[in-house]
């Protein structure tokens, strides 16, 4: 819990909301991630950080245990797409109610939360059993520009950068 003490005294930003439910996991045995999405392509950071937080790059790796390390993905905003998708690919949903489907292409959605669009990736890249539910409390996704004078004084195991 220490580390989450010198977090708070660096961050100048919400970090409750930056890292929501990383509360209630136990911190000791865990390194925090660092992603940095500028430049990266879309699906290949998502299955990146969906084997860290899977724990499947460690020695110790065990399907039925979470043992991940905290991500953290900084420049959400400025990630990269292939092809013609940011106007080609859409996100569906319903809303329970007949004749409302919605849907909202990639390029809105960066517009709207270019966060939401990394969640989504990575949460579909995790097997479907009891641990995807869990698994992603260990990712945070932030849209800071420069990491170094934001998060000072933690120390953080840079990966796939």
């Amino acid at each position: 819990m220490a580390t989450q003490a010198a977090a708070a005294a660096s961050f100048k930003g919400n970090l409750k909301k930056a890292v929501a439910g990383i509360k209630r996991i136990n911190l000791d045995g865990l390194r925090w991630r660092v992603f940095d999405a500028r430049g990266q392509v879309l699906g290949r950071l998502a299955s990146q950080i969906s084997t860290v937080l899977q724990a499947k790059d460690k020695p110790t790796y065990c399907p039925n245990r979470d043992d991940g390390d905290i991500c953290i993905v900084v420049n959400a905003k400025e990630i990269g797409f292939t092809g013609r998708k940011l106007t080609d690919k859409f996100y569906r949903w319903h809303t329970g109610y007949i004749g409302h489907l919605k849907e909202r292409s990639l390029k809105d959605q960066m517009a709207k939360d270019p966060t939401e669009v990394i969640r989504k990736a990575v949460w579909r890249m995790l097997p479907s059993n009891n641990l995807r539910d869990i698994l992603p409390h260990t990712l945070a996704l932030l849209l800071l520009v420069d990491i170094h004078h934001e998060l000072c004084g933690m120390r953080f195991l840079v990966s796939y950068v």
